[in-house]
């Protein structure tokens, strides 16, 4: 039994030496060490992302940080010509405006990832010269898309980088205090993305002053004077023909026809003085050219029968559609424009003012022509013409009122309002149309429509032909309107 036993062992040595032989002779000792593999192994593309928040001590400094995959180098471009290879950079810009930032960065594998942001610094500043309470506001500020000036008093004033420029008055306005009081004026500007900053300054010093005006009527050579000033305890007229006056409201005949620049200066209690100057027409002043109205006739751009209004909207649209039926930039658009007007409107009244346009307009030959229209309260005839301050003009208007009592007014104003209140003041001529009633839109007549003729004495360079329809306030009380012209002598 022993023999078999250690037999056995011997042969399971045996067994384990042959293995162990077999497994030693398959080892390869020529191997290559690994190596681990290179570049976008996943196809992972890298991202890269940056915020932007502005400095507390100043509206130009930006200060910028990346947030970046396995990002080794940065690639700054703000916009303004200028770069960085910083990871977090702050930087300054020279002028405020808008301006597209790109961040590229690359990573360690060498791929790159962009991300890009609008950013809109500004730089906000104003410095004012005080002349009694006459203060003169200078603009330093830049990259404003809006401007907001605040007076302290109660009169605000605003700009917009739209539709004016830094010439225009309210970019840097004058204003008239009416006491000595002690005043902060405030200018906002709002940036191009709609974020806004303030500052604030005191205005103080003041001298009150007198504020000279005045307002005339002619009758040939004959000129009536009234005075309009504030604090004023004496006057003294400048009638530009070489005689003056000191009456409060003189009367004046002139020699001859023409345009006289009238000089009133007002002195205060203070014995601080002020002068206005206005251009005074006499006599029949001759026209050197003629007042154009637009699309008075309502015919225009009718392939898109909406559009063809244009020309009345005190927010002219961008484009119309010609009779070819092509869409072209509107030839209104960048003639006039009356925010402050539209916005009174729509506040007090409704959001559509421009006048609509119709296929009821009046007929001529016996065919009908387009023409515009009134239906709610809203809607207005807007249109700046260039006149001849002393020139007599005739003005016409052809009206009908669908429903009895819907009166039609017309005014010819001598400036460009922002509020109807106190409209009259600034009135050359005015007309209340009552008698256009007439249901009858078949008619081939032209009495189917009531036409209305005055005539009016411009007295600036301007006309402003400003109509409206109060009691037009749906379909059953339309008024239609066409043929509105002024007509200049001599032309």
């Amino acid at each position: 039994m022993n023999y078999k036993l250690i037999n056995k062992y011997q042969g399971s040595i045996a067994l384990l030496f042959l293995f162990t032989f077999t497994l030693v002779s398959c080892f390869d000792t020529g191997y290559e060490e690994f190596e681990p593999p290179t570049g976008n192994v996943n196809n992972i593309e890298p991202n890269t992302l940056f915020t932007v928040s502005s400095s507390a001590e100043d509206d130009l400094a930006l200060v910028f940080r990346s947030y970046s995959t396995d990002a080794v180098s940065y690639n700054w471009d703000f916009g303004d010509g200028n770069t960085s290879t910083e990871a977090n950079p702050d930087y300054t810009y020279s002028t405020g405006g808008l301006y597209t930032v790109k961040l590229t960065t690359t990573s360690s594998d060498g791929l790159t990832a962009v991300d890009s942001s609008d950013v809109s610094p500004v730089f906000i500043d104003f410095d004012f010269s005080i002349v009694d309470s006459e203060v003169s506001f200078e603009n330093l500020s830049s990259g404003a898309s809006e401007l907001e000036w605040d007076f302290g008093d109660g009169e605000v004033v605003s700009w917009n980088s739209v539709e004016d420029t830094e010439e225009d008055a309210n970019f840097s306005p004058t204003h008239i205090y009416s006491s000595e009081d002690v005043f902060v004026a405030t200018l906002t500007i709002t940036n191009f993305l709609g974020e806004e900053v303030s500052l604030s300054k005191n205005i103080e010093g003041l001298v009150l002053s007198t504020v000279p005006d005045f307002s005339f009527t002619t009758s040939s050579l004959t000129a009536e004077f009234t005075d309009e000033s504030i604090l004023a305890v004496s006057y003294s007229w400048d009638f530009g023909d070489g005689n003056t006056s000191t009456e409060m409201n003189p009367i004046h005949i002139f020699a001859a026809d023409g345009t006289y620049d009238v000089t009133l200066t007002t002195e205060n209690e203070a014995g601080v003085s002020k002068s206005v100057t206005k251009a005074v027409p006499v006599g029949g002043v001759e026209a050197t050219f003629a007042a154009v109205v637009l699309n008075g006739t309502g015919d225009e751009y009718t392939t898109e029968t909406g559009d063809n209004a244009d020309a009345w909207d005190m927010t002219p649209n961008s484009t119309v559609v010609d009779n070819s039926g092509a869409t072209i930039d509107s030839p209104y658009r960048a003639i006039w424009r009356n925010t402050d007007l539209n916005d009174y409107i729509d506040a007090t009244y409704c959001t559509d003012e421009q006048p609509g346009s119709t296929s009821d307009g009046n007929f001529v030959d016996g065919v009908k022509t387009r023409g515009l229209k009134f239906d709610d309260p809203c809607r207005r005839l807007y249109q700046v013409v260039a006149v001849e301050p002393g020139v007599e003009y005739t003005f016409t208007i052809q009206t009908r009122s669908e429903a009895e009592g819907i009166n039609t007014e017309v005014w010819i104003l001598n400036t460009e309002i922002t509020t109807e209140v106190g409209i009259d003041d600034f009135a050359d001529a005015y007309v209340n149309i009552t008698n256009d009633f007439n249901p009858d839109k078949s008619s081939s007549s032209v009495d189917n429509f009531t036409t209305t003729t005055f005539q009016f004495t411009a007295s600036s360079d301007i006309a402003v032909i400003y109509v409206r329809a109060l009691g037009a306030v749906d379909s059953s009380t339309d008024v239609f309107i066409d043929n509105i012209d002024i007509i200049t002598p001599g032309f």
